[in-house]
C-alpha cells in the first residue's frame, strides 16, 4: 500500500494539470496515524514522497529486526539502494519538467527550418541531375 501511494504521489508531483488523478491500492487500509501524517505533509508543504520513503525504510528495518524478513544486511541494502535510485530518478524527472526550452533556441530552430526548406531544393537540384532522385532527396530531409 505504501509503495503504491509513494508511486502515485511521485506521479502527482509530475502531473501537468490538476485534473489528472492516480489510483492507489487500498488507501483505506492505512491506519489513521499514517493518514494524519500524510495530511500534515500537504499542509506543511513537506514532500510526501520523501515521507513515504522514510516510512517504508522504517518498516523494512522493523521487519528485519523482528525477524519477519530474514535477509542478510548486505542484501537488504539493495532495497535501500533501489528506493534511493527511484527517488533520484523522480528528482531528475522534476528537473526536466520544470526546465523550459529556451526561447532563443526555439526561434533559432524555426529559422533554421525555414532556411532548410528553401535551401535544400536548390542544393539538391544543383547536385542531382535526375528529377526523381532530386525530389526524393529534397522531400526526406525537409519533411
Amino acid at each position: 500500500r505504501l509503495m503504491s501511494l509513494c508511486h502515485g504521489s511521485a506521479l502527482d508531483e509530475l502531473k501537468n494539470n490538476e485534473t489528472e488523478d492516480y489510483e492507489v491500492i487500498d488507501s483505506q487500509g492505512l491506519d489513521s496515524k499514517t493518514i494524519a501524517i500524510l495530511r500534515q505533509c500537504k499542509q506543511l508543504n513537506f514532500n510526501r514522497v520523501e515521507v513515504l520513503l522514510h516510512m517504508i525504510q522504517v518498516l523494512v528495518i522493523d521487519a528485519q529486526q523482528a525477524g519477519v524478513i530474514s535477509v542478510p544486511p548486505p542484501i537488504l541494502t539493495r532495497v535501500y539502494q533501489t528506493l534511493s535510485r527511484g527517488f533520484v530518478n523522480l528528482l531528475n524527472a522534476k528537473k526536466i519538467k520544470d526546465t523550459r526550452f529556451p526561447f532563443p533556441y526555439a526561434q533559432l530552430s524555426a529559422a533554421m527550418l525555414v532556411v532548410l526548406v528553401f535551401f535544400t531544393p536548390v542544393a539538391m537540384s544543383a547536385m542531382i541531375p535526375e528529377k526523381t532522385w532530386c525530389v526524393l532527396a529534397t522531400f526526406f530531409p525537409v519533411f
